[in-house]
């Protein structure tokens, strides 16, 4: 029999020292909250304070959380794993007390003329061996990897051919530019994250703590549950409800999959396709206003404009986007027949919102004071403030104690949901260093327009391919910081529209959730729904197949993007919708009546002359249409006549494990 002895702890390290180490990590996340609020209300502090301090308290919680986890471990493994732990703890803490105590010093001397002092080459050096340890722990080593790239570059740039070629720099001016200045680790990145991002994943935290899952996923049952396929798009509705306040595709899997899933099966849908419909409906969490991805706030910041003006641009690619998926959903419950749920079953939308609607209304003011030009830390904090009054009011009946425990639950689990941002912007803020030192990001551009010959399309299609096989192993933050900085300045040179650009890479980020081989939002779907993961990446493909073709839009019309007149974007919006239509029949395969091949391939044909085009005159467009559209209504009138105007027989229990 195992004792705890055994372990290599002994019963006090495990009983002891894991509760202590826990419960240390607990306190530094709610100070690290309320340091947040505070500078939220208040003001933050200079730079080259504010942003250590934020680091240090972020990277403190994730070491100390990580070091109380190690009672499973044996003998000396545990302890040296403890010992490293604590190691980059106290590194982390020197590193970043020395600005915060100094950075009036620091911030006037003159940078790259003053020699460093050997405490600040130490420090420095130790400083970005903490990024990269952290990196690994929350990203993993293929974003180490590339970092330890970019930093070798700068030591050997003198010996490389151009376009890689450059002068090469001391690991002094390398070390004074990542840690003394606001060029490198605390650049544009990490400023974000502790001025804007906190404080609204704060918000989803205290949404969260308060019950707003189960809010969300009542609301939206009682709005679809009693349509052909509801529990499919309960999960469509729900999870647009719900991860625009939590921009995490995978939390959000887990979190409303875990009620979602199980009702998709029950109604008579497959696994893998339960869990494609939810995966694909929590990756456009990332892209839905207000509270969208971390990498729009960085998208803000390096564009300079509102964050009002990358909400509005983004919204009607996310409606289209999940328009997409509950359409698909609609005709694959079509195609098998599905019932509505009984009625009973299903709740009413009024009581739902007369129990628990108050968490609407802070929602709604953050949205009209974002769009209404309030910075996102004013919009943030104000809209904390509301709903810890409307938890207080409305919530009454948890007592003192549940209210308490509400609170303390979002303001620790806060930082613990910041900490992987923060290592992935802290680490994309020495990549950025480094592009910006070396000139990298000017000679890329160069690259990829020789690369691409000058060809629009084709520099894009290769932009997407690496945005995708990143964002298979990055989280969506650090391709955008990547990408943004390498790439994005060689589509001005193509006469692109800066934000179009951004959002293109944003875009192909966010939906290598969903792609194979390494599709993280389809694998936690396909857990919880207890699936094969390959079939459930596929139908996710499947269904996200409409979302493919967005970015490419907006590229050539901007008006997608809420950039031009009203009747423009009207054009665009009409154009798109039937194009989304058209993508959902062909590759569901059913519409009435199951389709053949080339019917199908109408469809994707009608689509793709649908997708507005700069090439062809209006008049010309729509005359290709309504030909392709006759072209696909004749295919589609054999295929009735074929299989008849019924609908594919009623689902059985053997069809219903059948995937899709």
């Amino acid at each position: 029999m195992t004792t705890a002895n055994d372990t290599g702890g002994g019963p006090a390290a495990r009983g002891g020292l894991r509760p202590v180490l826990r419960h240390m990590a607990h306190a530094v996340a709610i100070g690290m909250s309320l340091f947040h609020i505070w500078a939220g209300v208040f003001g933050e502090p200079p730079a080259l304070a504010y942003r250590p301090v934020h680091l240090l308290l972020a990277f403190a919680v994730m070491l100390l959380l990580a070091a109380s986890m190690r009672a499973p471990e044996a003998g000396v493994r545990r302890w040296l794993g403890l010992g490293w732990d604590l190691l980059m703890l106290l590194a982390i803490i020197a590193a970043t007390l020395f600005l915060v105590m100094d950075n009036v010093r620091i911030s006037e001397r003159m940078e790259y003329m003053t020699r460093l002092l050997t405490s600040e080459r130490v420090l420095g050096a130790l400083l970005i061996l903490a990024v990269l340890d952290a990196v690994r722990r929350s990203i993993g080593w293929p974003m180490v990897v590339i970092t330890a790239v970019f930093l070798i570059y700068t030591q050997v740039g003198d010996l490389l051919p151009y376009p890689f070629w450059h002068r090469g720099y001391s690991i002094d001016r390398v070390i004074e530019q990542m840690y003394l200045t606001v060029d490198g680790i605390w650049t544009v990145p990490l400023a974000v994250t502790a001025s804007y991002i906190f404080l609204f994943v704060l918000f989803g935290a205290l949404l969260v703590a308060s019950g707003a899952g189960e809010f969300f996923t009542q609301l939206a049952r009682a709005l679809t549950g009693r349509i052909v396929g509801g529990p499919a798009k309960t999960a469509v509705v729900s999870s647009a409800f719900f991860s625009m306040l939590s921009g995490s595709s995978t939390a959000n899997v887990v979190t409303t999959g875990s009620f979602t899933i199980p009702a998709m099966k029950r109604g008579g849908f497959s696994g893998p396709f339960a869990g494609g419909v939810e995966a694909v409906a929590s990756t456009g969490g990332q892209i839905m206003p207000p509270i969208m991805g971390a990498a729009a706030f960085i998208m803000m910041e390096t564009l300079g404009v509102p964050y009002g003006d990358i909400m509005m641009a983004a919204i009607l690619p996310a409606l289209f986007y999940f328009a997409s998926v509950f359409i698909m959903v609609d005709l694959e419950a079509r195609r098998l027949n599905l019932r509505p749920a009984a009625d009973e079953e299903i709740p009413r939308a009024w009581p739902v919102l007369k129990a628990q609607g108050y968490l609407l209304v802070p929602v709604i003011f953050m949205v009209w004071a974002l769009v209404a030009g309030y910075t996102p830390a004013r919009a943030g904090v104000w809209a904390i403030g509301m709903l810890a009054a409307m938890i207080i009011v409305f919530d009454r009946r948890k007592g003192v104690r549940g209210l308490l425990a509400i609170f303390a639950d979002a303001l620790i689990t806060a930082p613990k949901l910041i900490a992987p941002i923060t290592a992935a912007c802290a680490v994309g803020g020495i990549i950025v260093g480094v592009v910006s030192m070396t000139g990298l990001g000017y000679r890329m551009a160069t690259i990829i327009i020789e690369t691409s010959h000058g060809i629009l399309p084709l520099a894009l299609a290769l932009t997407m391919v690496v945005a995708v096989i990143m964002g298979m192993g990055m989280p969506t933050s650090a391709v955008y910081i990547v990408l943004a900085v390498i790439l994005a300045p060689a589509f001005v040179d193509f006469g692109v529209v800066p934000i179009a650009v951004h959002m293109f890479i944003f875009y192909y980020a966010v939906i290598s959730n969903i792609t194979p081989p390494l599709a993280v939002a389809s694998f936690a779907a396909a857990a919880v729904g207890n699936a094969d993961p390959w079939r459930t990446s596929m139908n996710a493909v499947r269904l996200g197949l409409p979302v493919f073709a967005i970015p490419y839009v907006f590229i050539y019309h901007p008006e997608f993007l809420a950039q031009g007149s009203l009747p423009d974007i009207a054009y665009v919006c009409v154009l798109m919708a039937l194009s989304v239509v058209a993508i959902a029949i062909a590759s569901i395969g059913w519409f009435r009546v199951p389709l053949s091949g080339r019917t199908r391939a109408a469809a994707l044909l009608f689509a793709a002359i649908l997708l507005p085009s700069e090439h062809f005159d209006r008049v010309i467009q729509l005359a290709i249409v309504a030909a392709t559209f006759g072209l696909f209504w004749l295919l589609l009138t054999i295929d009735i006549r074929r299989n008849g105007p019924l609908a594919a027989p009623a689902a059985t229990p053997d069809r219903r494990k059948t995937p899709s």
